[in-house]
Order: structure tokens, then C-alpha cells, then sequence
């Protein structure tokens, strides 16, 4: 079956590369459709999709881009276009796969794009940044490839048309595989961390009542960010957002943000929420291991991960902002709190354990929610496999009360 690809970039420096990966698309039997995001000078070649359409969609004109004299207000205007161009031909079912080259003006706006994109359809960028510190997490669509050009793309030459054969290769076959995520069970979405075990109960015990449990890790925009993007889709019946650390890296500067909207979606579209503390009690470190003050207490897990126990401050401005964002519900909530300990390193005699925290984060949150929010308190730890169970059947009472139909 043929497969509609857009590539996307910037005609007036990559149309070389840009023309490669048409004509590799087009010889496999597909369709190719440019979408030209540049500013000067004129394409070589038509695109399907061209820059003054892009100008039209952010309200504008190429001419009053131009006259801006200044290239970061002209990307930003022809990103906006662009992302609502490639957004609009997906709704219509007119896109299959979505591939980029650029360097950092073309990465700019083709991550932009790709993050405007549902989770699910292809997504491949090849950059000469990929990899650079001027990409971060927050730059990419969750379940986007990144490919890292070897060589600058100034025009085509042995090695940069390897790279490009092989993004061409890869983003064919992506579309010819690709399908609409359609869940063929009800959908529960649970956030963790890998040092958590409570899903070793709470997974099989769901998959017995006949849901698909989908596992979110808490680790930064790639974690957090991408669970409020599945929400977002519609995707999930229900939430068990567990490990809710992101919040706490948020207001702390952790490494592990996902964002100022993290535990926000469920709430937004009245989805049933169960939420509780998962590794509220430390969170990770920026920078280098040097840079930590004296009096931090810290512990290295692996050479990647660096974590930091939180203060007693730190764990209530958290419990603030958890507060904040669970009063805007429009669904059902529940908070389980487990008073026993929030994570592995958060045990009687492990580095983490703080009793002073908990009361202190517990008395936050029971200060700042709303009524109607209720707060389980558990004498047990997160991991104990009474907790799992406890999830489990509190979710069932909820589901319950829910309205049928």
C-alpha cells in the first residue's frame, strides 16, 4: 500500500538532502511531500507545500517574515505554520511518516513539528545537533528517532548520503508499519521508577480484570511528559500516577523535570486518578557530582544517576504544587499516602528515610487540597504488597461509581 511521507526542512540550505531522501522515497514506491520551511531566495524545485503557505498559516506573509530582519522571529513564525500545516494533512489522514534534515535553524523548527504529532506516527530527525547540549528532552516528540549526521549537511558527499539513505530506509519502513494506536483493551496508564516494584502486583492484578496496564517511567519529559501526552490522546480509562517525583525534581531544578503541566491531563479530562509518592523523597542532581553542597546528603545509583534527598522545605513546596494541580481535577481523585517510606532508598535505615519529611509533606497536602480530594494515609511502605493491593482495590470502588455509558 502507498505511504505519503513528509519531509520536512528548509529548501533554501538542505534542498540537496531533501531531494535525496524524495527520490529514495519515490523509488521505493511511496509519495513524498515537501514541506519547505525557508526564508530566502527560491527553492530549486516545487515543493508540495510551500513557504508562503507556511507564512498564510501563522497569519502572516513571506514578505513581512523577511522584513523582520531578524532570523530568530522568522523561525519562529514559519515553526508555527509548519506545525499547523503537518498537523492539519495528519487529521486528514494525509500523512503516513513525518522525516527532517537541518542543521540547528531546520532542527528548530522540525522538532517543533514533531512535537505537534500524536504519539504513534513516525517521526525521524537528521541533525547536526541531535546530540549536542543544545538539544534537551523537552525538544523532542517522546516517540521520535534522532539520527546524528556524521558531517555537516552542505551538500551532498559520500558520507552524509550514507546517513541519509539510511533515514530514508528506516522512515519507509516506519510508515509501511505504521497504524493509529488503538487500544483494544481499556487503557490504565501507571507511572514508576525502576527501583519501585508495587507493579510486580499491581500489573497482573489489572490484567486479570481485563485492562492493558501501560508503564510510565518518571524520568523527565521523556517519562512525565510523554504520560500527559498519552493522556492528552485519549488513550487511557484511568490513571495511577504513583511516582509523582517529577513534580518535586520541578520545583527543586532537578535534571528530571517533565514540564510546569505535569500532573495535569488526567485532571483536565475528568479521567479517575489515583496518585500517590513515589521517590517524593530525593531527586537528581544537574550538574557534576562536584558541584553538590557538603551538607546534601547523596547517593550515586549508577553513573548516570545522581539523586539528592530533598529538605524538609523542598518536600512541602512540592506538596504545594501536587495540591495546586490535583484541586483543578475534574475527575474522580484519590491520594494514597504510604507512611512508611516513599521508595527504595526511603526504608528504616537506608540513607533516604525521613519520618520528618512525610508528616511534613502529609500535612501539606491535607492543608491545600480541595474537599472531595480524599487522602488514604497507609501504615505501610510503597513497595509493601498490601500497597499494590490497596491501589488496586480502591481503583475497583472507583470504577465502580463511575456513570455507565
Amino acid at each position: 500500500m502507498t505511504k505519503t511521507i513528509a519531509i520536512v526542512g528548509t529548501l533554501d540550505t538542505k534542498f540537496e538532502e531533501m531531494g535525496y531522501i524524495r527520490d529514495f522515497i519515490e523509488q521505493r514506491g511511496h509519495n513524498a511531500l515537501i514541506v519547505d520551511g525557508g526564508i530566502l531566495g527560491n527553492p530549486p524545485y516545487q515543493p508540495q507545500i510551500t513557504r508562503k503557505e507556511i507564512a498564510q498559516a501563522a497569519g502572516t506573509t513571506m514578505e513581512a517574515i523577511i522584513a523582520f530582519g531578524d532570523e530568530g522571529k522568522a523561525i519562529a513564525k514559519m515553526t508555527e505554520g509548519a506545525s499547523k500545516i503537518v498537523l492539519d494533512l495528519y487529521s486528514q489522514g494525509k500523512v503516513d511518516a513525518v522525516v527532517s534534515v537541518g542543521g540547528s535553524m531546520g532542527t528548530s523548527l522540525c522538532l517543533a513539528v514533531m512535537r505537534a504529532l500524536p504519539v504513534g506516527l513516525p517521526k525521524l530527525m537528521v541533525s547536526t545537533i541531535a546530540f549536542s547540549p543544545l538539544v534537551s528532552g523537552a525538544d523532542v516528540a517522546s516517540d521520535q528517532w534522532m539520527a546524528q549526521a556524521p558531517v555537516d549537511l552542505w551538500g551532498l558527499n559520500t558520507i552524509n548520503k550514507s546517513i541519509l539513505k539510511s533515514a530514508a530506509a528506516a522512515i519507509v519502513g516506519m510508515a509501511e508499519v505504521y497504524e493509529e494506536i488503538v487500544p483494544e483493551k481499556p487503557m490504565i496508564g501507571v507511572t514508576t521508577r525502576g527501583i519501585l516494584r508495587y507493579l510486580d502486583w499491581i500489573k497482573p492484578m489489572l490484567e486479570e480484570r481485563g485492562y492493558e496496564v501501560v508503564v510510565s517511567p518518571s524520568c523527565g519529559m521523556v517519562g512525565g511528559g510523554s504520560f500527559e501526552k498519552l493522556i492528552s490522546q485519549g488513550l487511557f480509562t484511568a490513571v495511577m500516577d504513583l511516582c509523582t517525583a517529577e513534580i518535586l525534581e520541578e520545583t527543586s531544578g532537578g535534571s528530571l523535570s517533565a514540564g510546569p503541566d505535569r500532573l495535569e491531563m488526567a485532571g483536565k479530562m475528568g479521567l479517575p486518578q489515583i496518585v500517590s509518592t513515589g521517590c517524593m523523597e530525593y531527586w537528581h542532581w544537574p550538574g557534576p557530582a562536584g558541584t553538590i553542597p557538603k551538607w546534601r546528603k547523596t547517593h550515586l545509583h549508577n553513573p548516570l544517576v545522581l539523586c539528592v534527598k530533598a529538605t524538609t522545605e523542598e518536600m512541602i513546596v512540592a506538596a504545594r504544587r501536587m495540591a495546586e494541580k490535583l484541586n483543578r481535577a475534574k475527575g474522580p481523585v484519590t491520594v494514597l499516602f504510604p507512611r512508611g517510606g516513599f521508595g527504595a532508598f526511603d526504608k528504616p535505615g537506608c540513607i533516604f528515610h525521613d519520618p520528618e519529611g512525610h508528616q511534613a509533606l502529609l500535612e501539606t497536602l491535607k492543608k491545600n487540597v480541595k474537599s472531595g480530594i480524599n487522602i488514604i494515609e497507609l501504615d505501610m511502605h510503597i513497595d509493601d504488597q498490601a500497597f499494590a493491593e490497596k491501589v488496586v482495590s480502591v481503583f475497583d470502588n472507583m470504577m465502580k461509581k463511575l456513570p455507565r455509558g
